[in-house]
């Protein structure tokens, strides 16, 4: 059967999605640096192991590469910090680094739509939306089911018969994978971040997936906090950082699987916002201040300002 769905956005983790360099002082760089480095860790930890399979040794490589150095500018006269310039691999299903940046990214461009969406349409209440699958030994078939599953649940809506969706006025949801509890099979979900006046009812919802899936009604549906919605909308952006937080053997064959599938997507109001592309931070509204550049390499297992 399915498990219920993984939604606690305290847990600790090392690699948790975070907005990196958005009003972070120097401070704050110390951290910042530490968290890279267990990424840079684990992306050498992955390149290691697929390393030894001959098909996929270029690949490795990128990835062993990745963060070998980073590039700050500290803006000193306002104080924040922003990261410049690096050598990353942008296999983010495979890399802890470069999903750490993406998500990042992604998080704060859903965070600033939100903020125009709430200032226009002041009545929508962000929701988190978990859907589950059962869990199968075959992760593609698993995928599929709830992928399917999910397009047809919107395509309910839009059919305009009644829906436990009628209500959302824009949504962004993302796919997250992982190996399930006892026996270790494939566990698909999917959390969303739901815009709405009220909150759509979770019994219904569970109702139709069920109606749906034909094995799967575990579901969830809570409210997000309007005061700190970036904790709620964590539970979205992580998805790139969970591919990499597993066994480098599950990491590999989640790659293998589902690279080239979109894996976030959105609708309604939230349509348009457009995947990170370039994961340095954006300094735009800093470049007519001084900066001081600080130049850091991973070295014995953590990262050393260089000259």
């Amino acid at each position: 059967m399915a498990e219920k769905p993984d939604i606690d956005p305290k847990r600790e983790n090392p690699e948790q999605v975070e907005l990196d360099g958005v009003s972070e002082g120097i401070e704050a760089l110390p951290g910042r640096l530490n968290r890279y480095g267990k990424a840079k860790k684990g992306a050498i930890d992955v390149a290691e192991y697929i390393g030894t399979i001959q098909e996929h040794q270029g690949i490795a490589r990128r990835v062993q590469s990745c963060g070998d150095y980073l590039v700050f500018r500290h803006y000193f006269t306002v104080d924040q910090v922003k990261l410049h310039g690096a050598q990353l691999c942008m296999a983010h299903l495979l890399c802890p680094l470069c999903a750490i940046r993406r998500g990042s990214k992604a998080l704060k461009a859903y965070l600033d739509r939100w903020e125009v969406i709430r200032a226009e349409k002041t009545s929508l209440r962000p929701f988190l939306v978990t859907l589950t699958v059962k869990d199968g030994p075959d992760l593609e078939e698993r995928f599929k089911h709830l992928h399917k599953g999910q397009r047809e649940l919107w395509m309910r809506k839009h059919r305009g018969r009644g829906s436990p969706l009628d209500g959302v006025a824009g949504a962004v949801w993302s796919y997250e994978i992982k190996r399930g509890k006892g026996l270790g099979l494939w566990h698909p979900h999917l959390h969303m971040i739901a815009l709405a006046e009220n909150q759509p009812d979770q019994q219904q919802l569970a109702a139709e997936w069920h109606n749906i899936t034909g094995d799967s009604f575990i579901v969830d549906v809570r409210p997000i906090s309007q005061e700190d919605p970036a904790e709620g909308f964590m539970e979205v952006f992580k998805y790139a950082v969970k591919f990499s937080d597993q066994p480098p053997a599950d990491t590999l064959q989640a790659w293998l699987t589902l690279k080239g599938k979109r894996l976030l997507a959105s609708a309604g109001c939230f349509r348009g916002v457009p995947e990170p592309e370039d994961l340095m931070d954006d300094a735009t509204a800093l470049a007519d201040l001084p900066f001081a550049t600080l130049f850091y390499r991973f070295m014995q297992g953590r990262y050393a300002l260089t000259n």
